[in-house]
């Protein structure tokens, strides 16, 4: 499975950093899932061999600010011009169906695709492809919504030891045996789970939109055995945010790092950093991006990361550890 950021600071863009949008993708498939969708989101996705609007398949978004959803209206504009186009199902927060509708009948934007629009509920738990999506609201200063996705669990491998304990040797078999719950040998019927190995649970991820309580995630993390990668805005650190002249309903490193080690997640990526930070070296640069990384890593203790733009991560099924991997940009 591979999580690849587009965008990654908070409220505008920056020469280094687009606003919010990610993809996930599942190994063996070119179809894809995108969270959020900033302005100048189809412009990321153009430079990543990965990724093209045509294989699109669900759209994910957290809430109604813009730098999470202005990117939508040309992303859709730009897919109805690819022909042959199928069906695009959009998650969201109440009225963005109205907000979708108007920009069409204002904009005379006709697609050329079936679209769905589906107003997520908390509580509700939405069905798609091999995962369950489930929803959580969170505390920001619009509505605003994590995603919580389960992978079905796995079917375990074969148990090849026993298979030839009993008799029954590598070949066409097998393979029958793996996808069938019954098979028939010679005449006689077998239960093919007893030849199978222990099912490997499927990965579970967080997508959180803006929140500034990374606690208000404890209740529904409880509803899983663990959390493998928990992806949370920490715009800023923690002294920062104390100096604000006005109330923002953002997190910091020091809150969510905090929270996510309550939580045991495994991999923990932080994202939607203010402007204010940067990898400069100049004097000028008030605050460096590792200030959020220094501060988060004093409360959390396992696997760490600030994403980057065109960032590529893959999580094993396996190790469940996060690889950061080399980007190939178009």
């Amino acid at each position: 499975m591979q999580i690849i950021f587009l965008g990654t600071s908070a409220g505008k863009p920056t020469k280094k950093r687009n606003v919010s949008a990610i993809a996930l993708k599942q190994e063996n498939s070119k179809e894809w899932f995108l969270f959020d969708c900033g302005e100048a989101t189809q412009h990321q996705i153009l430079k990543i061999d990965l990724l093209t609007l045509s294989t699109l398949k669900y759209v994910f978004i957290t809430h109604l600010h813009g730098d999470h959803i202005y990117g939508i209206f040309g992303l859709l504009a730009s897919r109805s011009m690819i022909e042959n186009a199928k069906k695009l199902t959009i998650f969201g927060p109440k009225n963005i169906k109205n907000l979708l509708k108007s920009v069409f009948k204002y904009t005379q934007l006709n697609l050329s695709f079936e679209l769905e629009i589906v107003e997520i509920e908390e509580e509700k738990e939405y069905k798609i492809e091999n995962f369950t999506i489930f929803i959580k609201k969170l505390s920001h200063s619009i509505d605003s919504f994590a995603f919580i996705l389960k992978e079905d669990d796995k079917k375990g491998n074969l148990d090849v030891k026993k298979l030839i304990e009993d008799g029954i040797f590598p070949g066409p078999i097998y393979s029958e045996i793996k996808n069938n719950r019954f098979v028939t040998i010679e005449g006689k019927t077998i239960d093919t789970t007893k030849y199978l190995k222990k099912p490997k649970k499927g990965r579970v991820i967080i997508i959180a939109g803006d929140n500034d309580k990374p606690q208000i995630l404890f209740d529904i993390a409880k509803k899983f055995e663990s959390i493998d990668v928990m992806i949370h805005e920490a715009t800023y650190t923690q002294e920062v945010y104390d100096n604000l002249k006005i109330d923002i309903k953002h997190s910091t490193a020091k809150n969510v790092a905090i929270a996510a080690s309550k939580m045991e997640v495994k991999n923990l990526i932080l994202t939607h950093f203010s402007s204010r930070y940067t990898t400069s070296s100049k004097k000028s640069s008030k605050h460096n991006i590792d200030e959020i990384y220094q501060e988060a890593k004093k409360y959390f203790k396992n696997r760490l990361f600030l994403a980057n733009d065109f960032d590529i991560y893959e999580l094993d099924l396996e190790k469940r550890e996060l690889i950061l991997k080399n980007i190939n940009l178009a």
